[in-house]
Order: structure tokens, then C-alpha cells, then sequence
């Protein structure tokens, strides 16, 4: 069999090296566009259904948007349940106002440190759980321990169910508004709801009816971060792409810019 010269196996070499390289850069390339499902009810003032008047996180995308180099930003209203069960099927590419799951970290992918942690210092936001019992009902929260017999309510689907279980809460989340929890609470079919504090407290002083019946329970249930995270088939593809997604969302959450964009729904921007 005749050998090849030196000269050429080395070229070929290289040439071979130089494709794989490519192919990587092919692979890391940023997509045409980026499809991210959320919530389809108001979250206030994280998500709001009327499109003159976006939330937070939609603000945050669509100046997000403007930054990704001609990336368009899709964002698809659906129940959650659904936009988590299409982000594990990756029939969307990501999905916002996520917070950090040991479940949904199976099948998404989150900002993470060096320690293999969730990173906060990438996510959109802070937000608080607290409990909202109708005055008067027999149950207590001291930070650690939870003292009631009855249902406490939930939103469907939101992680903040299984914290309830852990502290031998009944639960149920059949419900995908808190202003349908906050209202179950009033007419005591739940001895209290678990809510976002923003939201509830929104929900109180807006809606007449539920004014002087509910209160707000101290301290909070908890505090979290709160992320854009994407399916992993689309990390694995456009990696780079979702890093820099994370790095502009911690980068726009603290430019007076945005915070000037945001004031009118919020004091203050974490």
C-alpha cells in the first residue's frame, strides 16, 4: 500500500481539525429566534395580559431583544403547567418567571455557578411567598413551623406546592390566579392561600370585595429567584446564546434604564 508524504497527512490533519472546529462554531451559532412560554393570566407586576401595558419581564424582554444581535424573542401565554410540560417535551425553547426546582432541573437548564448551584446574580428577579388567611382563622407561621388544619391553597403548577407538602400542609392548586385564591380564601373554602406577596397584595387593593376579610401572614413563606431557564436539547445546541441571555438579564436588571422602565409598576427593582 503506498504511503501519503508527510506533507499531506499533515494537511489533511488540519483540514479535518479546521471542519470540526466549524462545526462546532455552526453549532454554538445564535438561532434565528428564541421561543419562551410564560403564564397566561396577570402576575402582577411580573406579567400582565393587556399588550399596552407590559410587565416587568416582558419589558425586560423586549429590551433584551435589542441586545441579542438580531435574535427575535418569541413569547408564547400559556397555563404553566402546559409551558413546563412543552419546555420538558422542548416544543418551546425556554420559559420565564421560572424558580429554581430540583424536578424541573432534570429537564432545564439553569444559570449556574462554578459549584454547580443556581446562580442569583442571573436571574430576573426576587420574589416573596406569603401565606393569606381569612382574619381570624386558626393558623400561625413563625418561619419554621406551621400550625393549621385546613387547606391551604395554591396556583397550579408553581413550585411553591411542594414547600407546602414539606411542612405537612393538605394543598390543593387547582386554581391559576391568585385573585381565584385570594376569593376561595374569603368564602373559606381554604383556611389560606400561599401567594406571591406583589401579586396578593395587588389583588387586595384592587378588588373591594376582598378588603377588611384577608390578611397577609408574617413572616414569609420564602424568598426566591426567579429565571428565564431554556430546554436542555436547545442549551446543548446554543449554549452561548442562553449564557448571554443571562448575562444581559443581570446586567438590565440593575441599569437605571430599566429600572426607569419598571418604576411605575414597583418602587424598587431587586
Amino acid at each position: 500500500m503506498m504511503s501519503l508524504p508527510l506533507h499531506l497527512i499533515t494537511r489533511g490533519m488540519l483540514l479535518a481539525t479546521l471542519s470540526l472546529a466549524g462545526a462546532g462554531v455552526h453549532a454554538q451559532a445564535n438561532p434565528d429566534s428564541i421561543s419562551i412560554c410564560h403564564e397566561n393570566e396577570d402576575a402582577f407586576p411580573w406579567l400582565l395580559k393587556d399588550k399596552d401595558k407590559p410587565g416587568y419581564s416582558q419589558i425586560m424582554m423586549a429590551q433584551l431583544e435589542k441586545q441579542l444581535g438580531g435574535v427575535k424573542i418569541r413569547l408564547l401565554a400559556m397555563p404553566w403547567k402546559q409551558c413546563l410540560s412543552e419546555l420538558k417535551a422542548a416544543k418551546v425553547d425556554g420559559a420565564m418567571n421560572a424558580s429554581f426546582s430540583a424536578d424541573r432541573a432534570e429537564f432545564a437548564q439553569y444559570p449556574v455557578k462554578l459549584d454547580g448551584e443556581p446562580d442569583p446574580t442571573k436571574r430576573m428577579y426576587r420574589a416573596t411567598y406569603a401565606l393569606y388567611k381569612a382574619k381570624g382563622s386558626a393558623l400561625s407561621w413563625d418561619g419554621k413551623t406551621l400550625t393549621t388544619s385546613g387547606l391551604i391553597g395554591a396556583q397550579t403548577g408553581f413550585s411553591i406546592v411542594a414547600q407546602l407538602k414539606q411542612l405537612g400542609a393538605k394543598t390543593e392548586d387547582s386554581s391559576p390566579t391568585a385573585d381565584e385564591l385570594l376569593n376561595r380564601v374569603a368564602a373559606g373554602r381554604y383556611v389560606a392561600a400561599a401567594v406571591q406577596t406583589t401579586e396578593a397584595d395587588n389583588s387586595l387593593a384592587s378588588i373591594p370585595a376582598l378588603q377588611g376579610k384577608i390578611e397577609r401572614v408574617t413572616p414569609p413563606l420564602v424568598d426566591k429567584p426567579y429565571y428565564t431557564i431554556f430546554a436542555k436539547p436547545f442549551f446543548a445546541k446554543h449554549g452561548q446564546t442562553a449564557r448571554e441571555v443571562w448575562r444581559l438579564q443581570g446586567k438590565l436588571r440593575e441599569s437605571p434604564e430599566f429600572k426607569g422602565q419598571v418604576s411605575h409598576l414597583m418602587k424598587s427593582v431587586d
